[in-house]
């Protein structure tokens, strides 16, 4: 850890989306330097109601100590309820492309999953997930969404994706008072800039952009500029 990181004991907290996995974010730890991150694996998704708030509880009990907290996704729902459940630990909150409000349609995806008669195609959801040269293009970040799809756990993502599609944390999250980041994705379909502008809106002096270029996953194509996005995010505080 270097002196700066000695002195604020400033460290990191970056959760996942689903059917991914913590090696998503090996690139951007690396891209932060010196700073202490903790990548937990949040691949195994409780049954039953509520899960982004029971892995969220989970996480706030593993990890002591104050935390700059950021989610992708799923992680994001995540974060967020790690935020709500102990929001004097969390220094920094910064969400990417994900949203506090219910996205029905996941529902119907969800049951098609579980049963595997209706399971995404790996190449159907890199399309969802990155550009056209993104794809083309031979970022690492590309390679392990194509192997993480390949070997994922059916009934974890299908749990993540019904979570997905209910969850709603939107009366809530006006009572966040730490710093918060909300970056959305202009070709992300579920988690639509209108949507995390919303969010946004509720949560006092909540910071909004958007990448108009981004896909879902555009974010971990570039490491370097995604950890001094997150730097910033972490020095409003």
């Amino acid at each position: 850890m270097n002196a700066t990181a000695h002195q604020t004991g400033r460290r990191w907290l970056l959760l996942h989306g689903t059917p991914l996995g913590p090696e998503v974010w090996a690139e951007t730890a690396h891209a932060l330097g010196h700073d202490a991150v903790l990548t937990p694996d949040c691949r195994a998704v409780p049954e039953g109601d509520d899960p982004q708030r029971r892995l969220a509880h989970d996480l706030a009990a593993r990890f002591d100590g104050d935390l700059d907290v950021v989610g992708h996704s799923f992680g994001g729902q995540v974060a967020l309820e790690f935020a709500l459940a102990v929001p004097e630990r969390v220094r920094s909150l910064t969400i990417l492309c994900s949203r506090d409000t219910p996205f029905p349609a996941f529902g119907a995806v969800a049951d098609a999953v579980a049963s595997g008669t209706g399971v995404p195609t790996v190449e159907a959801s890199l399309a969802r997930w990155f550009s056209a040269d993104e794809l083309a293009g031979d970022a690492h970040i590309v390679e392990l969404a194509r192997s993480e799809l390949r070997a994922a756990s059916l009934i974890d993502w299908s749990r993540a994706l019904a979570a997905i599609a209910v969850y709603d944390s939107s009366a809530e999250t006006p009572s966040l008072r730490m710093p918060v980041s909300i970056v959305a994705a202009g070709h992300d379909a579920v988690s639509t800039p209108d949507a995390m502008r919303e969010m946004a809106g509720r949560i006092p002096g909540a910071q909004f952009s958007v990448h108009d270029d981004w896909f879902h996953m555009s974010p971990f194509v570039d490491a370097r500029a995604l950890a001094r996005l997150l730097q910033g995010g972490r020095d409003r505080s």
